[in-house]
């Protein structure tokens, strides 16, 4: 069945029906932002209840640096927080690729942290491919709007949209795809909280190997960019940087 897209004011009313609205026009900019991610580990994720993660930890370290107050931060599915960032233009979006096919798309501030997307296959199907022409014909999935889903999009190649990285690893996992094209900390940790020993799963090829940013829309003044990009700067010279790192990736 094919699916149209929903008129945006339409998809404007459904999106942030469950968010309030933020702050006062008299409030400092960053303050009039809606922050969103979504359940990614290591970068942003809920542990005891609490969103922590090292996208979210450098979010809190800019805002200080800013002299901003701590701001809300909504969680969401990916594919519904990629949605908002387009009929929102107060929305920063993180962590997110900064690929060419989005580069016009947005306003980026980092990077964050280098990033790895990898098309995984089952051990057991002896599959190889060397590029993506080798994926033709392919059954694939990934989640919808994330990076590695954009990049089969772009190369002509038929994928399944998935809902959430479980939904894409339990659709290989049960030989329905025959390959699933995601980050590759994403996959070892939610292929991890499933159950699923690591020897049954391969890479077979890196899609991309981009820094991650917090997108803002294009929209967003210079001047406010600028300020955010100098915050994070700062804060990415100092030794608590180095510290995140070796906490949320070592």
């Amino acid at each position: 069945m094919h699916r149209f897209p929903l008129p945006a004011f339409l998809l404007a009313v459904i999106l942030f029906a469950a968010i309030p609205a933020q702050g006062n026009s008299g409030a400092d900019p960053a303050e009039n932002l809606t922050y969103v991610t979504e359940e990614y580990w290591p970068m942003n994720y809920t542990r005891a209840g609490r969103l922590t993660g090292l996208s979210v930890d450098l979010l809190k370290l800019a805002w200080q640096e800013m002299g901003v107050p701590e701001q809300p931060i909504h969680l969401l599915p990916w594919p519904r927080a990629y949605d908002m960032s387009r009929v929102d233009s107060r929305t920063v979006l993180f962590a997110m690729y900064r690929t060419k096919g989005r580069e016009a798309d947005f306003k980026w501030v980092g990077p964050i942290v280098r990033g790895k997307t990898e098309v995984f296959t089952l051990r057991s199907r002896k599959l190889s491919a060397r590029s993506l022409r080798d994926l033709g014909g392919w059954r694939l999935t990934a989640v919808r709007d994330v990076a590695s889903a954009n990049i089969l999009r772009d190369a002509g190649l038929p994928y399944t949209g998935s809902s959430s990285p479980n939904t894409a690893i339990r659709m290989l996992e049960r030989d329905r795809v025959d390959a699933v094209a995601m980050d590759a900390l994403q996959f070892h940790h939610f292929s991890a909280q499933l159950g699923l020993p690591p020897g049954e799963f391969k890479p077979i090829m890196t899609l991309c190997a981009e820094p991650l940013y917090y997108a803002f829309a294009k929209n967003t003044p210079e001047a406010l960019i600028k300020r955010f990009q100098r915050a994070l700067d700062a804060v990415t010279r100092r030794p608590v940087y180095r510290r995140l790192l070796k906490w949320y990736l070592d």
